[in-house]
Formats: C-alpha cells, structure tokens, sequence
C-alpha cells in the first residue's frame, strides 16, 4: 500500500509539472501600427471572434492599433517586458528579430509578386524554425504590398534622386544601403512623425504601399508617385512563445489556423486596394510619373549592388544563391509571363 500511495504521488507531481499553464483564459495583447478602421484590424478583429467561439472562450486577441504602442522597435522591447505579447510587423520589425527575412525585401530582385509568393512559401519552414528560436511564433504574412516612391518633384531616373531629402527608418540597413545606392539624402525619423516632417519640408519623398501612404494621409502632402514599384513590403504576425506556451495545444493548432487563413485573404484585399489607392491618388491630384527605360535599367543596376552591399549583414551568401537558384527555377517554368 505504501509503495502504491509513493508512485501516485510522484505521478500526480509529474503532470502538475508537465502541465502548461493554460488553467484561465489567455489575453493576447497584440499592438500595431495600423490605424483603426482599417482593413488590417478590421479583420484581426474578426480573426479573434472567430478564435474565442473555436476555443470557447480560452483565448482572446485585444488589439492595440495606431501605434499606439510605439514605433516597431518599441514595440519589440516591450514583447520582451511582457507588456505586449504580439505584433503585426513590417520587414523593418521583422528584420530586427530575424535579419535573413529581409531577403523577400531585396528591392528590383523580384520581377512580380507570384516569384516572391513563391520564394517567401519556399523559405517559411526555415523562417518559422529560426523565429522560434529567436523566442516568437510565426502566426502568419499580412503584407503591407509593393513599395513606390512619393515625392515633391517628378522622378524618372538616378539623376532625378539627387537633392531628395528621402524618409528612412532609423536603423534599417535596407533602407541605409538603398539611400546610398540611389545616391539621396536620408532623414531617419520616427514613422509617426512623418507627416509633420513633409509639412515642414524636412522631407520632400517617402516611400510607401500606396494604401499605407494613404492611411497615414501621406499622399496629401506630395504631388507625384513614381508608378514603378521598388520592392514589396513584408508583414507577418508574431506572438511570443512564452505567450504562446500558456496555450493549450488544441488552441494553438486552432489559432494558427484561424489566422494565417484571415491574413492570406488580407494579402490578397490589401493587394487590390493598393491599385484602387493609386487610382484614388490621381482623382486627388497626385501625378503618377512612369520611370524612364534607361531610369529603370539605372535602378536595376544599382539594386544589384545593394544584394553585395547585404551579404553577410542580413544574410548570408549561401542563402542568396538558394534564393536565385529558387527563382530560377521559377523562370524557367513560367517562362513568357510577366
């Protein structure tokens, strides 16, 4: 009887240990800087309905939207204060975590969307395993989309990039090695203080998703876009694992599905907004300008330094040749299209 009572208690001390803490409900405070009433949370809004039915009320998402949280780097230091616990980032955040990542931001890499869909899908196992690492789950992409430039003055090549006093994130290599390569004058400053920044004309150009552009109400102090994308704008969710690890495996499986399903159709609805942006911005008055024949060689030519100028900061040279090894491939089976 003695030695039946000792094995029960050590069993019972074994799966209170190997429980996860999952007892209460679990709040998932998740910060962004898109603006409310926007399509971003209006359908992370309606992803969390859909969670807290499917999980029975075990997990909430609370939204925390307009930055009011902070810039991306802030809101990276208080997920690992706990104050937050997820974030929709940009390739900026992201690249903070995980450098490699911005190799899907290479700018004039990618001739269209379907070879970057199509390397990004290839690369995610490896990217979700090295976020773990870094101590966050991949919840799924929400792409802010194709990057152009809005400027005070009309851009059609190199030569018109000099003397524009460009916005740039502080601390993004990308960027850094973009402004140098395009040969313009970089202001690094805070995203929310952009706005005031082109008021004042201490920036003349930003770059931007049109649709982004327009939520930030950019677009109303420029007169021109250049209608050639420079590079696509990455986003993912991220949740920390420490939150992440107080959920029941049952949940998670549910969260993750919920999720990366409403973030692909928020890809695809924020890919056709960004055209309808553009046409908005012409019935607004802002000038959209085509890049010349020889602007566009001069841009690609200069991008291709920038690959050199990253390898071995962002990424490392082998996962570059992986990348045109995989889009290579890509070519060849979809030779003819666009």
């Amino acid at each position: 009887m003695h030695k039946l009572s000792t094995v029960s208690v050590f069993a019972a001390a074994a799966a209170l240990i190997c429980t996860p803490a999952h007892a209460g409900p679990v709040t998932i405070k998740l910060a962004t800087l898109a603006p409310e009433g926007s399509t971003w949370i209006e359908v992370i809004r309606g992803a969390n309905a859909d969670i807290k039915a499917k999980t029975h009320g075990n997990v909430e998402i609370r939204v925390y939207p307009g930055g009011v949280a902070g810039d991306e780097p802030d809101v990276f230091l208080k997920m690992k204060l706990g104050q937050y616990h997820a974030a929709g980032f940009t390739g900026v955040g992201l690249g903070q975590i995980l450098p490699e990542i911005r190799i899907l931001e290479l700018p004039f890499f990618y001739r269209n969307i379907d070879e970057l869909d199509y390397v990004r899908d290839q690369l995610t196992p490896e990217l979700e395993a090295k976020f773990q690492e870094k101590g966050q789950i991949l919840l799924g992409y929400a792409e802010p989309g194709l990057v152009y430039f809005l400027a005070q003055k009309p851009i059609h090549g190199l030569d018109d990039m000099r003397g524009v006093k460009l916005w740039a994130w502080e601390g993004d290599p990308l960027a850094a090695s973009l402004i140098r390569a395009f040969n313009v004058t970089p202001v690094n400053i805070a995203l929310p203080d952009v706005l005031m920044a082109l008021q004042t004309g201490m920036v003349n150009a930003v770059y931007a998703p049109p649709l982004a552009a327009m939520a930030l109400q950019w677009h109303t102090k420029v007169k021109f876009l250049v209608n050639e994308p420079i590079t696509n704008s990455t986003g993912a969710v991220l949740v920390t694992k420490k939150k992440w690890d107080e959920i029941a495996p049952a949940d998670q499986v549910i969260i993750k599905d919920i999720c990366r399903t409403a973030l692909a159709k928020l890809t695809s609805e924020t890919r056709r907004q960004n055209v309808e942006a553009i046409e908005k911005f012409r019935q607004l008055g802002v000038k959209i300008e085509p890049v010349s024949a020889a602007g566009h060689e001069e841009m690609v030519r200069a991008a291709a330094q920038i690959r050199t100028d990253l390898t071995g900061k962002l990424y490392s040279a082998e996962l570059l040749e992986k990348v045109d090894t995989l889009l290579a491939d890509f070519r060849s089976k979809h030779a003819g299209k666009k």
